[in-house]
């Protein structure tokens, strides 16, 4: 340890802890202490118990001693000499954070970490909180979902309402694959921009535009959508979903300083939002079982799907709407050939 009057001394700006007011003083090597000196500052302590913070950029690091009151200061090098001359020692993160290979590392592990929690911690995290939220706090998440959606996107159902309970009928009078059927109901709404749809919401509500009920050439195919949907809500894939979209939401406006707006955007969240190719996967799963075993073939599901990409491509002579079908529910060669019986 070094005492030699050659030590240079570091300026500093001294705050008692009390009040605002800045003492400019300088700090020197006395044995294993620090004198803090100036011209109304006169104090000297046990070098080993003060907290000294790592290095930040430009920013003046902080000497703090053990009565509240600190020290900052802006002379790094000769703050860093100082420390060194009594046997100080920053912590091994800091010391790492200066060798610029290990800097690379930590910021490619640190880029890892973030995509494996968002690739796969979340959907994990998103499932295990969706089968295990509360059923009251679903019908408020669905009814509040279904209501922001009448104001700012559908308007009432022009089907009559005969045929409404048709469907409904039909549907009900479908047995369920496994031993239970989730809780739904069906309701219809004239899609308007939305287009031909169907969609399940968090609390078991089925939307069904009438621009799908008009677009499917017979009601079973309309049948195999809604069997689709009943997947979807088998597997809770709304409401997982909403769960992740949720959390990214609310991470990126807690960074922006924003968070007021999460709420009222999230069931537009359901129209927006793709779901995952797994997810309709499983969802196509389920309606195929459902369909087999009430003697219904799943082309039906595949027709219907590829009806409704011929219309948004404008084949039909219909658009799908920027919030169409295919922009919730992607259909893709591979699914409608797979459920023709065609795939590879």
């Amino acid at each position: 340890m070094s005492t030699s009057p050659s030590d240079p001394d570091v300026a500093a700006d001294y705050y008692d802890g009390r009040s605002a007011r800045v003492h400019p003083v300088v700090l020197r090597l006395a044995g294993d202490r620090l004198e803090i000196v100036g011209a109304d500052v006169d104090r000297s302590e046990p070098l080993a118990g003060l907290r000294v913070s790592e290095p930040m950029g430009a920013a003046p690091r902080l000497l703090k001693l053990p009565d509240g009151a600190h020290c900052e200061v802006r002379d790094h090098a000769g703050f860093a000499a100082l420390l060194a001359a009594g046997g100080h020692r920053d912590g091994w993160v800091v010391r790492l954070q200066g060798r610029w290979l290990w800097a690379v590392l930590a910021v490619v592990l640190s880029a890892a970490a973030v995509t494996a929690g968002y690739r796969w911690g979340l959907p994990a995290a998103a499932e295990w909180l969706a089968y295990r939220m509360p059923e009251r706090m679903l019908i408020q998440l669905g009814g509040g979902s279904l209501l922001m959606l009448d104001r700012a996107v559908f308007t009432p159902s022009k089907l009559p309402k005969a045929r409404q309970q048709g469907l409904a009928d039909k549907f009900a009078g479908l047995a369920a694959p496994g031993d239970r059927r989730p809780l739904y109901r069906i309701v219809h709404r004239d899609g308007g921009r939305v287009g031909a749809n169907a969609f399940a919401l968090p609390d078991g509500t089925i939307v069904l535009t009438d621009q799908l009920a008009a677009l499917a050439a017979d009601d079973r195919e309309i049948l195999a959508v809604l069997a689709h949907e009943l997947g979807h809500l088998d597997h809770r894939h709304s409401l997982r979903m909403l769960i992740q979209s949720s959390v990214v939401g609310l991470v990126v406006a807690w960074y922006a300083g924003d968070v007021g707006n999460i709420a009222a955007s999230l069931p537009t969240l359901l129209l927006e939002t793709g779901y995952s190719r797994d997810f309709e996967r499983e969802a196509d799963a389920y309606a195929t079982a459902m369909l087999e075993a009430n003697g219904l073939s799943p082309a039906l599901l595949g027709d219907m799907l590829a009806r409704l990409e011929a219309a948004h491509r404008g084949e039909a002579g219909k658009g799908d709407g920027p919030f169409g079908y295919l922009s919730s529910h992607p259909a893709t060669r591979e699914r409608i050939e797979s459920l023709h019986g065609t795939a590879p």
